[in-house]
């Protein structure tokens, strides 16, 4: 999903990295989500990709720069008890301009919406489907989610902690893989008026993906990406103030139409920064 912690899902995905303020003083805290009913934040994202496209020959037939923006809305539907709710992510997509040398005029292009069941740990324990998703991408996002969200330790955190996240895959033709990422607690900042938990990662994901496209096409591939990161959340209020993350993916696979395969492979980094502009109630 274009790859935040996502609870800032997709998004979905490190340029400058600035700290603002000074440390909080706090020598441990408590990492976790805060849910009430009716609760919306809003996000801004920026994203920028570079890709190059090799034919099923290896051969190069396009190299790519995009920059673009997005607006995500995260919305509390309800709370199944203290550790869960249902939770409606919106992204909105202004239009992307293909030079890459600026971002383009506040344009919509592009608008989906999730919903999901999220413990206050980060855990997304169920996604539900929607008339703009089908069951090919809701099974992608589930895999994505279960590999790109954190999810935070049950105990308080102390500067210098660390936790790892290990899913194993079975991937055709290779059995059993594994994708896994580290988190660690850098420091404790003051950031944007919140007191913050700056939380680094790093780490690799594995995602497959079968489905037919619009036009009938059968695609099937295989993405590996290489992530890192930093979020910086408030722990007092229960929510992700900033995240900047850097996507370094290579994607294989195949589309088959008419009876014709062709296959292709896509190398790409996507670099992006989502940031809190309303905190909502």
């Amino acid at each position: 999903m274009k790859g935040i912690s996502t609870r800032i899902a997709f998004a979905v995905l490190i340029s400058g990295l600035l700290l603002a303020g000074c440390g909080s003083g706090v020598k441990e805290a408590k990492i976790a989500f805060k849910f009430e009913p009716g609760q919306k934040q809003q996000y801004n994202n920026e994203v920028k990709i570079s890709a190059q496209i090799y034919d099923n020959a290896g051969k190069l037939t396009n190299i790519s720069n995009l920059s673009y923006r997005s607006k995500l809305y995260e919305e509390v539907i309800s709370t199944a008890d203290s550790s869960r709710a249902r939770i409606r992510l919106t992204d909105i997509v202004n239009s992307p301009n293909p030079s890459g040398s600026a971002f383009a005029a506040d344009s919509i292009t592009h608008k989906w919406s999730i919903e999901c069941l999220m413990g206050t740990n980060g855990k997304v324990l169920d996604i539900y489907p929607g008339d703009s998703i089908s069951p090919d991408l809701l099974n992608f996002y589930k895999n994505y989610y279960e590999q790109a969200l954190p999810v935070f330790p049950e105990q308080p955190v102390k500067e210098g902690d660390s936790w790892r996240q290990t899913i194993h895959l079975l991937v055709r033709k290779e059995g059993v893989k594994k994708a896994e990422t580290e988190y660690k607690v850098r420091s404790f900042v003051r950031e944007g008026g919140y007191d913050c938990a700056v939380i680094e990662y790093k780490g690799n994901m594995i995602l497959p993906f079968q489905g037919v496209e619009k036009d009938g096409s059968l695609v099937v591939k295989l993405e590996r990406v290489n992530t890192k990161g930093v979020i910086y959340f408030a722990y007092r209020e229960g929510l992700i103030i900033r995240q900047q993350e850097t996507y370094n993916s290579q994607n294989e696979g195949s589309r088959t139409s008419g009876g014709e395969v062709k296959s292709f492979k896509v190398i790409s980094e996507r670099i992006s920064t989502t940031s809190l502009v309303n905190p909502g109630n």
